[in-house]
């Protein structure tokens, strides 16, 4: 009994470490950029010792790709539980685009990491990468055909350049968001945004 709750406590010492690393990695990436990071620093800022960095991921470049798992991963939990099954499709749409508006506003370094710096480069083709975002594309073209088929968007809208839509007013409006010293709220662009968007779709 007692090896059984040491080995639970080793392991749970050592998810927390991980998640430390890439909380710090996420951070760092986003205050001074990819290029500009070393495994050292994140090491410092993560309060571990290098050697540890190697004990979860191979090189950097291993846990540059981590971050967005981990980030889309803390997204879902949060969203999930505000998805209320058999609920309105329309609404749990908006729940899971505004939820993500959310998590950016208060994880500004998490929005700078994957809109400045992952999205524009070639790491955005990474199969990691694009499988992590392609689970989350795959969510708004989901809903976006229960809606269709609940009658509350029209039959002829393809859920697949809607999808592409919403997805683009997310990245337009959280990069100038980042860009430009954060002056509005992006919750509240975020909730203009889909408004307009599902008046478009909008089968009435």
């Amino acid at each position: 009994m007692a090896s059984s709750t040491t080995l639970k406590l080793k392991q749970q010492r050592s998810r927390e470490r991980r998640e430390q690393i890439l909380a710090a990695a996420t951070k760092l990436f986003g205050e001074k950029g990819i290029d500009r990071t070393s495994l050292t620093d994140i090491a410092a800022t993560a309060k571990v010792p290098l050697s540890s960095i190697y004990d979860y991921f191979a090189d950097k470049r291993a846990l540059v790709l981590e971050v967005p798992e981990e980030n889309f991963a803390a997204l879902y939990q949060r969203t999930e539980p505000l998805l209320s099954k058999g609920s309105d499709p329309v609404e749990q749409l908006k729940i899971t685009f505004l939820t993500n508006f959310e998590y950016i506003s208060e994880n500004p370094s998490w929005g700078r990491v994957f809109f400045l710096e992952i999205w524009p480069s070639v790491i955005a083709a990474e199969p990691q990468i694009k499988k992590a975002v392609d689970k989350y594309a795959m969510r708004y073209v989901q809903l976006i055909k229960q809606a269709i088929r609940a009658g509350s968007y029209r039959k002829n809208l393809d859920p697949y350049p809607a999808m592409s839509l919403m997805m683009g007013g997310m990245c337009h409006v959280t990069a100038v968001w980042l860009l430009y010293g954060r002056r509005y709220d992006l919750v509240k662009k975020g909730k203009a945004v889909f408004t307009t968007l599902d008046s478009g779709f909008s089968n009435n």
